[in-house]
C-alpha cells in the first residue's frame, strides 16, 4: 500500500514538473507563430480624416516639387544671364565709350531726353551738344548757332571740347544725332579687337567722291561714327591745317569730317561683320529688311562704299546703330533689344573676337 502511494506521489510530482515545460512550449509557439490578431474597424469619421490627411500630404509634396522645378529653371536662366552680363560688364570696363549727341534746345524734351532714358544710359559717358543748357541733360554749350548749315562747325567745336576736357574719360568717342539709336554693347563688341591707339574710325561708309583716290570713304553722320583716341587726337590737331581740313563751317558735317580724317591718315574702318552685313545703318532697319526703294538710281545705292544689299538677311546679328528713329520708337527698340525674349529659345554661347595688331589691319576695297 505504501509502495502504491509512493508511486502515485511520484507520478504527481512528475506531472507538476511537466506543466511548466508544456506552458513554456506553448508560449514559444505563440511567440514564433503569433496569435491570431483581432480585427479593428475604423469609423467613417476616422476614414474621412485619414483620406484628408493623405490628400493634404500629396498636395504639399506636389507643391514642393513644383516650386523646386521652377526654382531650378530660374537658376539656370539666371546663370546664363550672369554669364552674358559678365561679358557685357567686361566690355564696359575694357572698351570705354564716350557718346555725344548733336541736338538743339528745340529737341531737348522731344528727342534728347528720350535718348538719355534709353540707349544713352549705357554709354560710359554721354554729353549733349547744344546752344543752351538743360536741367535734365548733361549739356555742353557750343558757341555756334543752331543752324543746319553750320553742322561742320559745331562738330569741330564739339570734338575739340571733348579732346581738351574729356579725353581721359574714354577710349572711343561716338558722335550721334538726336534721331539715332545705338546698341552700345554691340558697339563695344565691334571695337574690342582694335586698340584705341590705332588711328581709325568706324561708321557706315560712303564714297568720298571729291577725292582722287578710290579708296577714300567717309562715314554717315546720321547713323553716327566712332573715333579712336588716336584718331581724335589727330583730328583735333589737324583742324588747324586748312590744307587738310576745311576751315569754313558751311559744309556737310559728315563729308568734311571724313575728308579731314582721310587727309590726316586716319583709316576708315570696315564696320561690317564677318558675313559682310552692315552694323551701322543710316536708315531705319525696315529699309534694309524690306526696302521700298527699288530703283538702283536711288542715292543710297549709288554712294554706299560697300554693296548696300536690301534683304531679310542683310543686317548684322549684332547691329550697332540706326538713323531716322522717332522718339517713341526709341523705347520700342529698347524693349526689343533688352527685355523681349522668346520662350524656349536656346541661348547662344558668345565669345569675344581676337585682338587685331596694327600690322594685321586690313580694310577691304569698295565692292559697289
Amino acid at each position: 500500500m505504501s509502495e502504491l502511494k509512493i508511486t502515485f506521489e511520484t507520478i504527481e510530482e512528475q506531472q507538476k514538473q511537466l506543466v511548466p515545460i508544456t506552458k513554456k512550449r506553448d508560449d514559444l509557439h505563440v511567440f514564433l507563430a503569433g496569435s491570431r490578431p483581432s480585427v479593428y474597424r475604423l469609423s467613417r469619421r476616422q476614414l474621412l480624416l485619414m483620406a484628408l490627411l493623405c490628400g493634404s500630404a500629396l498636395i504639399v509634396l506636389y507643391g514642393y516639387w513644383d516650386v523646386m522645378m521652377l526654382t531650378t529653371l530660374e537658376v539656370n536662366r539666371n546663370i546664363g544671364q550672369v554669364s552674358s552680363g559678365s561679358l557685357a560688364l567686361q566690355l564696359e570696363r575694357e572698351v570705354r565709350v564716350l557718346c555725344w549727341v548733336l541736338t538743339t534746345p528745340k529737341y531737348h524734351k522731344s528727342r534728347a531726353v528720350h535718348i538719355l532714358r534709353t540707349w544713352g544710359k549705357r554709354c560710359n559717358k554721354i554729353y549733349f551738344m547744344s546752344s543752351q543748357p538743360d536741367d535734365e541733360l548733361e549739356t555742353i554749350v557750343l558757341t555756334k548757332p543752331d543752324k543746319y548749315e553750320v553742322l561742320w562747325g559745331k562738330t569741330k567745336e564739339a570734338f575739340t571740347y571733348i579732346y581738351e576736357n574729356k579725353l581721359d574719360e574714354a577710349d572711343w568717342f561716338m558722335k550721334a544725332d538726336d534721331d539715332t539709336f545705338v546698341f552700345v554693347e554691340n558697339l563695344r563688341h565691334m571695337l574690342y579687337p582694335y586698340s584705341p591707339d590705332m588711328p581709325i574710325y568706324f561708321g557706315f561708309n560712303f564714297k568720298l567722291l571729291n577725292s582722287d583716290q578710290k579708296s577714300a570713304s567717309y562715314m554717315s553722320g546720321g547713323s553716327g561714327y566712332v573715333l579712336s583716341r588716336e584718331a581724335l587726337r589727330l583730328f583735333v590737331h589737324g583742324l588747324n591745317d586748312s590744307s587738310k581740313c576745311r576751315e569754313q563751317d558751311d559744309s556737310p558735317e559728315d563729308l568734311e569730317a571724313g575728308a579731314c580724317l582721310f587727309n590726316l591718315g586716319v583709316a576708315a574702318g570696315d564696320s561690317r561683320d564677318l558675313k559682310l552685313r552692315n552694323r551701322f545703318y543710316p536708315m531705319a532697319p525696315f529699309e534694309s529688311l524690306i526696302s521700298h526703294y527699288t530703283g538702283m538710281d536711288f542715292w543710297f545705292y549709288k554712294y554706299a562704299y560697300y554693296n548696300p544689299r536690301a534683304c531679310l538677311n542683310c543686317l548684322a546679328e549684332y547691329p550697332v546703330s540706326f538713323h531716322y528713329v522717332q522718339p517713341e520708337d526709341l523705347y520700342f527698340y529698347d524693349f526689343l533689344g533688352y527685355k523681349f525674349d522668346l520662350y524656349g529659345q536656346q541661348s547662344v554661347v558668345e565669345h569675344l573676337p581676337e585682338k587685331i595688331a596694327p600690322g594685321q589691319l586690313v580694310i577691304p576695297p569698295s565692292d559697289n
